[in-house]
């Protein structure tokens, strides 16, 4: 969640930037890994409308402890599927085009981030630095297993579009109910030129109008 941070910095009116603040504060810290339930916050800034989301493991794996090679396939898979163009949608005329998008995945209490080099450069970095050590580290590397497996997983992803109208951007729905059976809700706060705005997705009503 990056991006918005340094938008907050700049950001040209202060009822924005507090609300937004907040929604990035402690409060919202508290209550962001609830089963079924993620946040987005988008924000449009000249013609780029930029769309960050955070959502809890659980909701897009169906489980949220990863311990074996097959869950950590399930998460590469996830972090690609989250990263494809068509998972918001908006009105045609509004001419919005993909430009970049990035996920990741991590949790409290898990130093562990997955994405799509983490893997091969931590095994690189072990066997150039930490071979001769193993037997020395083999308590430690359970410890590890250990977190891992009891850390409460989210993802997070961040978009950037070129819209050719933004003007014309009255509403945003998605993709991620039916790619991601577990998810249920996703609370939205954002602002445009207009002004502030905020609502829910949910399975039945996967959009917000503003």
């Amino acid at each position: 969640m990056h991006y918005f941070s340094k938008l907050l910095a700049v950001a040209s009116t202060s009822i924005v930037s507090v609300a937004l603040a907040h929604n990035h504060g402690e409060s919202r810290h508290a209550d962001a890994h609830v089963h079924g339930a993620g946040h987005v916050n988008f924000a449009v800034e000249g013609k780029q409308l930029h769309i960050e989301l955070e959502i809890p493991g659980f909701d897009i794996l169906g489980f949220e402890a990863v311990s074996t090679d097959t869950q950590r396939k399930q998460v590469s898979e996830a972090l690609h599927e989250l990263e494809h163009g068509d998972l918001w949608l908006f009105p045609a005329v509004a001419g919005c085009e993909l430009t970049t998008a990035s996920a990741t995945a991590g949790g409290e209490g898990d130093h562990k981030e997955y994405d799509d080099d983490h893997e091969d450069s931590h095994e690189d970095s072990y066997e150039d630095g930490h071979e001769e050590h193993h037997h020395d580290h083999g308590a430690h590397d359970d410890h590890d297993e250990g977190a891992q497996a009891s850390a409460h997983m989210d993802f997070e992803a961040t978009y950037v579009y070129e819209c050719a109208q933004t003007k014309a951007l009255k509403r945003i729905s998605t993709n991620l109910f039916k790619r991601f059976p577990n998810s249920e809700s996703l609370k939205v706060q954002g602002f445009t030129a207009s002004g502030q705005t905020a609502g829910t997705m949910t399975r039945k009503q996967p959009e917000v109008r503003f």
